[in-house]
């Protein structure tokens, strides 16, 4: 099983994201995006490969729910980075991978 290593920038704005829907939404729709990314690493853990490549090589994405995707890096047989969380709905020329 391959270790998980979260980027400060993941970090960072998985917080961001994470408050913005409590903003928004009730604390459930916080819980279920919780749920949901915990669920996705999980996923990404046992097969890394599963989720494509995004428009940089190197980098894959993995979509947490319609808004909200999830940037990661396999380092090595053994290790995967999150590199960062984002907005599907912004401006594609924003997006950092």
């Amino acid at each position: 099983m391959r270790s998980i290593e979260w980027s400060r920038e993941a970090n960072l704005t998985f917080i961001d994201i994470t408050k913005q829907i409590e903003e928004k939404w009730t604390s459930k729709e916080v819980e279920n995006f919780i749920e949901r990314t915990l669920q996705v690493i999980e996923f990404i853990r046992h097969n890394p490969n599963m989720y494509p490549f995004s428009k940089k090589g190197g980098i894959h994405r993995a979509v947490i729910a319609k808004q909200t995707s999830l940037y990661y890096h396999i380092v090595s047989t053994d290790k995967v980075v999150l590199l960062s969380f984002e907005d599907n709905r912004q401006n594609p020329s924003h997006l950092k991978y």
